[in-house]
């Protein structure tokens, strides 16, 4: 998925699963702190709110609105 699509679907601020580095690990329940944007060779990733540094999309759970998120 591009950025235009992930922004138009997934606004700032949509709560997300994060896997900062790979899925195997336990994931961060946050909120996106950016807008997504496409970077080198079609890798597409966002900023989320209380982990350094950008995350790939594809290691990024959309969730519902309403989504409790971890402080």
């Amino acid at each position: 998925m591009d950025a235009e699509t992930f922004n138009r679907l997934y606004p700032v601020n949509t709560p997300v699963r994060a896997f900062p580095e790979t899925r195997g690990e336990r994931p961060k329940i946050t909120r996106t702190r950016t807008a997504a944007v496409d970077v080198q060779h079609g890798l597409t990733v966002v900023h989320v709110d209380g982990l350094v540094g950008a995350i790939d999309i594809r290691g990024i759970d959309p969730l519902p609105n309403n989504y409790p998120v971890e402080a």
